[in-house]
């Protein structure tokens, strides 16, 4: 979003859920944050102003939200519509995009999703094949995510375009001055939920530690499993090299990376994680588990490794393979920065998905978006 303000496009951002949140004053664009009431007087002035169409729009709303959460939504509407959007864009194929289309085909406006991880392949709404149908485009980020919902849906090649996503390759970049400790570092950023697989990598460390390996590994993200695998370290007696470092922000992130060697994503799901690019653009070796999109980002044996889900012991065998071979390390976090900048880099992306929504016929410069992530 930040880049497409750069390039002259208005954004304005609908938060669907969740409160509102700090550090945001000093974003480029507006966020409107839904309440969650009904605004009685509202809708009597759409009904009102725009009776046949508000009602069958409300039949409309009701089919896929109930009732009360169609009243709730609809009496937001004057507001949303006030941003005069010429496109309504969704991240993540779920209820925020159900909400975007909706509103979309209330005011008229172009409608397109990006579809990413486990929204598509683990709890895929009812409605997601409608979403797919009427988003133009409708994008998703990796080819497996394309051939996957092509065949689930029994849809033709057109009806989904894979753009990757991107990140700044001058900000997530190393230089000669940054300076790793002597300590071997593993470090992993991720969510603390049960898909995301960390239980293996912390037994994995159980592993490395049998082996007499010195190291560190500073796992970074929060979440509801926290203290499950808190009490997992200590109950392996590793808490002296295993840390949990909870969420951190963006500039943060990039400091641990500096200071690694391996990055490590042990994940049961995943699209292509923007966290694995940022440590392949830092110049880190990656081992990652070869499911879904990973294989696209991750070239077995050339920038890092792939390793089977839910075993421990061959991913403690690539880190110790990597333990064991700086040189190794140094090759391939070299390739890995490359892969990044040629195919994951984020002004060129962005440009791609620029031309993908100006060819569906809505978009030019200074145009506004709505944003539903």
């Amino acid at each position: 979003m930040l880049e497409m303000s750069r390039r002259g496009h208005h954004i304005t951002v609908i938060a669907v859920w969740g409160g509102e949140k700090e550090k945001t004053d000093e974003l480029p664009f507006e966020i409107i944050y839904l309440k969650n009431k009904v605004f009685f007087c509202v809708l009597s002035g759409l009904v009102l102003r725009f009776p046949l169409k508000t009602i069958r729009h409300l039949f409309l709303l009701k089919r896929y939200l109930g009732f009360r959460d169609s009243l709730k939504y609809l009496s937001a509407y004057p507001k949303l519509k006030k941003t005069y959007p010429d496109r309504i864009h969704a991240h993540f194929a779920n209820n925020a995009a159900l909400k975007g289309y909706l509103f979309s085909k209330f005011i008229n406006a172009t409608f397109s999703c990006t579809g990413h991880g486990s929204e598509l392949l683990l709890y895929p709404e009812p409605y997601l094949k409608e979403l797919i149908i009427n988003a133009k485009p409708f994008i998703t980020i990796s080819n497996y995510n394309k051939e996957l919902l092509t065949e689930k849906y029994l849809l033709s090649s057109d009806q989904i375009v894979v753009n990757y996503c991107g990140i700044d390759t001058d900000y997530f970049s190393r230089t000669d001055k940054d300076k790793k400790p002597n300590v071997f570092t593993i470090i992993s950023v991720t969510a603390l939920k049960p898909m995301k697989g960390v239980i293996y990598l912390i037994e994995a460390c159980k592993l490395l530690k049998q082996q007499n390996i010195s190291y560190n590994c500073h796992i970074i993200g929060g979440g509801n499993d926290y203290q499950s695998l808190n009490d997992l370290i200590h109950k392996l007696n590793i808490a002296d090299s295993v840390h949990l470092l909870e969420a951190k922000s963006q500039d943060e992130i990039r400091e641990n990376l500096k200071i690694s060697d391996v990055f490590v994503l042990p994940s049961l799901s995943e699209g292509i994680p923007v966290a694995v690019m940022e440590a392949m653009a830092m110049e880190l070796p990656v081992i990652a588990t070869n499911i879904t999109g990973l294989p696209e980002i991750i070239d077995d044996g050339v920038n890092g490794y792939l390793v089977p889900p839910q075993d421990p012991k061959t991913l403690a065998d690539k880190i110790t393979d990597l333990y064991n071979n700086t040189e190794k390390r140094t090759v391939f976090g070299k390739a890995a920065r490359q892969t990044i900048v040629e195919k994951f880099n984020l002004k060129t992306n962005v440009a791609k998905f620029e031309n993908l929504v100006i060819n569906s016929g809505s978009v030019n410069p200074e145009s506004s978006f709505s944003e539903y992530p």
